[in-house]
């Protein structure tokens, strides 16, 4: 089984494929303005290592989200693209999933900075499967829980495909939407343009 992996959520871009029990894998540059231009390229360069072409790619997999707004579009889209013109299934990756993966507590907390003094959280209870809630979380909030999961640095190649085996095995497809926990900061300038307007 060939399972391919992109996750453009963060600002480091992730490229994992799992061909014939081997992971050959790709990390990015730290910057995810630049991953419309990278994502295709280091697809190739991947499948290159590997020695495969695109359709011989089983499954496709794809962090969702949360995160960056325009990372999550360029990921979400591409895989929809190319599983679309591949006719091939594609399985969902939430990053707070991902961040959670390998933690077994009784309760905990994945977060990922989303600035502001804000954070993007789910709490979990047991392991990374069992996710209770998710939503933004202040950082003050967040110190006050007993068990935290911080995301630092790019995701990892192979957790992303185990992740996604399961889900594969679980027959979790799905057709593959962005996962926004808040607004981008153009929606909430526009509402606040137009509110200005309507009073």
């Amino acid at each position: 089984m060939k399972i391919l992996v992109v996750d453009t959520a963060s600002e480091n871009m992730v490229i994992g494929l799992s061909s014939e029990d081997k992971i050959y894998s790709f990390i990015g540059g730290s910057e995810s303005k630049l991953h419309n231009s990278q994502i295709v390229p280091s697809i190739d360069r991947v499948l290159g290592e590997a020695g495969i072409n695109i359709k011989d790619v089983d499954y496709f997999a794809c962090v969702a989200g949360p995160g960056s707004f325009t990372g999550i579009r360029i990921g979400v889209s591409s895989v929809k693209a190319l599983a679309f013109a591949c006719g091939k299934k594609c399985v969902s990756i939430n990053a707070l999933e991902e961040l959670a993966f390998g933690t077994n507590e009784n309760e905990f907390y994945a977060a990922i900075d989303c600035r502001h003094d804000s954070f993007y959280y789910a709490a979990f209870r047991g392991s990374y499967e069992n996710m209770v809630a998710i939503g933004e979380m202040t950082r003050a909030d967040l110190e006050k829980k007993t068990c935290v999961v911080y995301k630092s640095g790019a995701s990892n190649p192979r957790t992303l495909i185990e992740i996604a085996k399961r889900k594969i095995a679980a027959g979790d497809f799905t057709d593959l939407s962005p996962i926004y926990l808040k607004k981008s900061q153009a929606e909430r300038e526009y509402e606040l343009k137009n509110m200005d307007k309507t009073v």
